[in-house]
């Protein structure tokens, strides 16, 4: 590489002027560079005939391709390190969530068993499919269809567990269905609600979830008539969500939450339309 390091090298016509093989007057040599790493990963190489100069203009050009393709590779470094901190995220949120819900799951289904076993054989279902669901997933999207089933999937053993003091409203317009959402969007929202809402409610406790349609985007709601909320916590299931969401679409999107205290705690979820496909 004409002992390249990490600068542009010229050579010529000059050089080459006594070398009848050569068929070439000028070479340019341009570095690929990282410069987060200050490495070079390559080289782009320009030549001009015997019989031509090498332009400034020429010279000029090779700086710029080599400059956009620097751009390139660390644009293509910065997109994959997102990817990788989505996919941690995802991984943390899944190892906290699972032994909760599955320890209460059992715990539920144990007390029922005997009285009702009807009852404990189809929440055993319920507690099949929420985990094959998450089995089935792939990637970090799914369906806003696929994450109301693992949401309702979970709400059916909560209902178990809480009986009559636990009242759900689910009210989502069918054709915003197949809009692509990350996963595990709702069902830890949804969570938080009952464990620090309307689990600590003598009366009954009522969650609902809905939603607002935009142009361009639309909101999911889940609301408690607890309003317990006291203001989010750094290592908080909200906050890690409302990092994926941003990390994934910007800063336009994520969570935001509202509380009336005493009467209810509403988090909305907002998310662009349209955005993905799976």
């Amino acid at each position: 590489m004409w002992g390249l390091g990490n600068k542009v090298l010229f050579a010529d016509g000059d050089q080459y002027r006594n070398e009848k093989s050569s068929e070439f007057g000028s070479v340019l040599t341009i570095p690929l560079r990282d410069d987060a790493n200050n490495k070079v990963l390559g080289t782009i190489k320009l030549y001009e005939p015997r019989d031509k100069l090498f332009r400034n203009i020429n010279r000029k050009l090779g700086e710029n391709i080599a400059h956009l393709l620097s751009g390139r590779i660390l644009a293509g470094r910065y997109e994959l390190q997102r990817e990788m901190r989505i996919q941690d995220q995802y991984k943390l949120l899944t190892a906290q969530i699972n032994p909760h819900f599955l320890y209460n799951a059992l715990t539920t289904i144990g007390h029922i068993t005997g009285k009702q076993p009807e009852r404990a054989r189809d929440l055993l279902h319920h507690l099949s499919d929420f985990f094959r669901k998450n089995l089935e997933t792939s990637g970090d999207t799914t369906t806003l269809d696929h994450e109301l089933e693992h949401v309702t999937s979970y709400l059916e053993i909560e209902k178990a567990r809480f009986e009559e003091r636990l009242q759900v409203q689910i009210n989502i317009p069918g054709h915003l269905l197949k809009e692509v959402i990350p996963v595990f969007t709702l069902q830890p929202i949804v969570e938080n609600a009952i464990k620090h809402g309307t689990s600590e409610l003598l009366d009954i406790g009522i969650i609902k979830i809905h939603c607002t349609e935009y142009d361009d985007n639309f909101t999911l709601t889940v609301e408690d008539n607890a309003g317990l909320y006291v203001g989010n916590h750094a290592d908080g299931m909200g906050l890690k969500i409302d990092e994926r969401i941003k990390m994934r679409y910007g800063d336009d999107y994520g969570i935001t939450i509202l509380c009336e205290p005493g009467r209810w705690t509403k988090v909305n979820i907002n998310l662009p339309k349209n955005r993905e496909q799976i």
